[in-house]
């Protein structure tokens, strides 16, 4: 370990690195929180952001103790990355590199992350000006920097899976920031469709190392992009289609569709709860692992059938095909009869409903991610009409198909979308 009077300036090194690779600005910190220098042209304001947010109290009340780098965030969706410097108990140092977006911030999405703050107009258009210039750094990349900063102090190395998240916490008002959705528009899909395609393959190979593995090979999970300009509410969609993927994925490695769907439910109701991309991350962590660690116990006492891991197949591999019971019942060489009552009983649920499932989560996945018709969805999933279409889904979601696209697309604004209770009202193209 350098000898303490050696570690400031290697910092100050590191953050010059740090700051000519992506803009992220160094700051200091002393054991009683009171602030030593930053590299940041807009100190004050930035500071009273740190201060006010409370990500600096959270720091030095959960992290201080801890020989580790930590990543903090806000309701705002700004990140910091931070370790303390311990090798002197009595003059210890926290470092904080930040802040930054994880993706592109709109104006108007800043604006609406400002307005449940008590400051002047004038105040308040600076900030945004300011905020405008922080740096985006994906999280992958925030990441590795975590790792050489702490190589930086203690020139140890560790993992990405050893950095610490700040978990959920409320912000000052009592209340969650509203902010404005724009417009989803959904792109770079094969980037992230390849990273995803690896993740969901360990969930249904039921791969408890996965985490090791995939350090191993590419890093963290990068998120879709959807350029809503409110960066929370990106990493959220991202999650909230992941882990309907996974839900499937686990499926077709075993787990009983019943309980997959249970557990996606669990954390689709969590993810819409998280307040922080922080929090996001831990529940991402821990879905993945509540994923695999039950698909490989599954895969260690069987109770599905290979036959019914061929209905899982088929369904897979034709859900954009207009089939019937009977083509299942062909392919895996069984009456239709007998193959509906050995799948209900080892799986819970009746294979037409298992059907109707799988096509309602790729269908909602398209309300999320595309800018399709309800119509055209309901014509490639096959449901016949789209009358029939929105009372299966209303069945299963418990709202129409409009109500949902509108809800995902209003989620963060705080405003009450339609409802959709009416079948004809649907009429979002």
């Amino acid at each position: 370990m350098p000898v303490y009077e050696e570690v400031p300036w290697r910092i100050n090194v590191f953050a010059g690195q740090v700051y000519s690779a992506c803009g992220m600005r160094g700051w200091c910190f002393d054991n009683q929180r009171n602030f030593i220098f930053t590299t940041s042209t807009h100190q004050q304001e930035l500071l009273n952001i740190l201060r006010i947010s409370g990500c600096l109290d959270y720091a030095y009340d959960h992290f201080a103790g801890q020989k580790l780098p930590f990543i903090l965030s806000d309701s705002m969706g700004l990140m910091w990355l931070g370790e303390f410097f311990h090798q002197v108990e009595q003059n210890s140092l926290l470092f904080l590199f930040g802040p930054v977006f994880l993706s592109h911030a709109s104006v108007k999405g800043i604006e609406a992350s400002l307005s449940g703050m008590n400051l002047s107009v004038a105040v308040r258009s600076g900030l945004v000006r300011i905020l405008q210039q922080i740096p985006v750094v994906p999280l992958a990349m925030l990441q590795q920097y975590a790792l050489m900063m702490h190589f930086t102090i203690t020139e140890e190395t560790i993992r990405t899976g050893d950095i610490l998240f700040q978990p959920a916490r409320i912000n000052n008002s009592g209340s969650r920031e509203s902010v404005d959705l724009n417009k989803l528009e959904y792109y770079n899909i094969e980037e992230v469709r390849t990273v995803e395609q690896m993740l969901l393959q360990f969930v249904r190979d039921g791969n408890t190392n996965y985490r090791k593995v995939w350090e191993q090979i590419v890093g963290p999970l990068p998120q879709d992009n959807f350029q809503t300009g409110v960066p929370m509410r990106e990493v959220k969609d991202t999650l909230l289609i992941f882990t309907a993927l996974c839900s499937r994925a686990a499926i077709e490695g075993g787990l009983a569709p019943k309980t997959a769907k249970s557990m996606e439910n669990h954390y689709i109701s969590q993810l819409e709860k998280a307040e922080t991309a922080t929090e996001l991350t831990l529940i991402q962590n821990a879905m993945m692992d509540d994923f695999t660690a039950r698909v490989n116990q599954g895969k260690q006492n069987p109770q599905i059938s290979q036959t019914v891991h061929q209905c899982f197949d088929y369904v897979k591999n034709n859900l954009l095909q207009d089939f019937s019971l009977a083509d299942i019942a062909r392919a895996v060489g069984y009456t239709e009869y007998y193959l509906t009552k050995k799948f209900q009983k080892e799986t819970g649920i009746r294979l037409i409903d298992y059907i109707k499932d799988m096509r309602i989560d790729h269908a909602k996945i398209w309300l999320m991610s595309t800018s399709k018709s309800i119509q055209e969805i309901s014509d490639q999933m096959h449901f016949g009409t789209r009358f029939y279409f929105s009372k299966v889904f209303r069945e299963r979601v418990g709202m129409t198909p409009a109500a949902f696209r509108n809800k995902m697309r209003t989620a963060a604004s705080g405003q009450t979308g339609r409802q959709g209770n009416d079948e004809n009202d649907e009429t979002e193209s």
